[in-house]
């Protein structure tokens, strides 16, 4: 999380100038308020989970298990796809087969092999965070008309391009 309350000011980047002349302030603010929106963006979104006893991990691994056709996946395959390792993808997934929300289930494919599956429990709680989560994400970008978001998001994709930078 990144906490800033007192972002950079023109004054105050006039003074890395003198050591850094090519800073680029707008550059600098943009980055540092960027930082500030993604930290308050995920606080809020952590707040929301919190009241259905979830931790941010716990819920992309639910999520990622959701949107499969078959809600199954390799331990490894989560991981990967939440880019973390496979030592944290254990501990979340232990902590989410603790609460009933997921359960390891032999490979059909490779009996040496464990596979997650989403359980009823899991998929239910899923339904009901995500409402909380989608309203979350629509009140923060209320304030940007229609052609603000589709601006806001090219800017984003051409930082950030889909598949990774």
């Amino acid at each position: 999380m990144f906490y800033l309350k007192d972002f950079p000011d023109e004054a105050m980047i006039a003074r890395f100038r003198a050591v850094l002349p090519h800073v680029d302030a707008n550059g600098v603010q943009i980055f540092v308020r960027l930082l500030a929106l993604g930290s308050e963006c995920l606080l809020q979104l952590d707040r929301v989970l919190a009241e259905h006893g979830l931790s941010h991990g716990r819920w992309i691994v639910l999520m990622l298990l959701r949107r499969r056709e078959v809600w199954r996946a390799l331990p490894s395959e989560l991981a990967r796809e939440q880019g973390i390792t496979r030592a944290t993808m254990s501990g979340l997934i232990r902590g989410l087969e603790g609460q009933g929300l997921v359960s390891r289930e032999p490979d059909e494919r490779d009996k040496r092999q464990t596979v997650i599956a989403l359980t009823e429990k899991g998929a239910a709680l899923v339904e009901r965070a995500l409402p909380e989560c989608l309203e979350l994400m629509e009140r923060t970008l209320s304030p940007l008309s229609g052609g603000e978001k589709d601006e806001f998001r090219r800017l984003i994709e051409k930082l950030f391009p889909l598949g990774g930078a």
